[in-house]
């Protein structure tokens, strides 16, 4: 059992220093605290004395900062965990939200979310910017991808320096270990990383030689 302060104990460090237990932030008075987690210490707070804080602007009303209600927040994470089903391609009602003493359904709200749109993975603008088939032959390190697909919940990539027209790309491809060879535009649409997430294609990508995006490829005595 923690020993009860002392009467002459005022400031959260008179608590450090006399070992005694201390919550300053679970009732009012609240001081000021910065709050963070690390994996070496777990979870960190660090609660200033009120005369080392200046407030700059108009202070939120305690009534907008209180805390959301236990109902509301296993509503807000029914609905979280529904819409999560539902971008998994999982069967909604097998998703609960269990609370200390009640289980939720997700809501119709989160239940209801459709699985987001597959963004373009080749516009106009790119297939007349894509050499055809065969073009970059010889150049090696030399050739330039112009489009770069990937999975955003794993670590695949696709580099494509030349295109067919239709379905067939040629180009870089990074998985499980980085070569050359050809990939299908439909194969790839339909592919689902293991979160389910669809093949996104990178929007701020600007074209680069296969050297500089993999130059280990290209060194002497490399085989891609």
């Amino acid at each position: 059992m923690p020993r009860e302060p002392p009467q002459s104990i005022q400031k959260p460090q008179d608590h450090i220093t006399a070992n005694t237990a201390y919550y300053g932030l679970c009732g009012p008075p609240h001081n000021p605290y910065f709050e963070w987690y690390s994996e070496p210490n777990g979870r960190v707070v660090l609660e200033l004395e009120p005369e080392q804080v200046e407030v700059i602007g108009k202070p939120i009303p305690a009534c907008e900062s209180d805390p959301v209600s236990r109902e509301k927040q296993q509503q807000n994470m029914a609905a979280f965990l529904g819409g999560m089903a539902q971008d998994l391609g999982l069967p909604p009602d097998r998703t609960i939200c269990v609370g200390a003493a009640t289980v939720s359904r997700p809501t119709q709200e989160g239940a209801a979310r459709k699985r987001p749109h597959q963004m373009p993975l080749l516009t106009k603008e790119l297939r007349k910017h894509l050499p055809p088939l065969g073009s970059q032959d010889g150049k090696g390190g030399k050739a330039v991808a112009y489009l770069k697909l990937f999975t955003p919940d794993s670590s695949w990539t696709w580099y494509a320096t030349e295109f067919d027209g239709e379905d067939t790309f040629f180009g870089l491809v990074e998985g499980q270990e980085k070569e050359l060879g050809y990939f299908s535009l439909a194969e790839i649409s339909s592919v689902r990383g293991p979160m389910g997430l669809a093949i996104e294609r990178d929007l701020h990508w600007t074209p680069k030689t296969l050297s500089e995006i993999a130059p280990e490829l290209f060194t002497e005595g490399a085989q891609p």
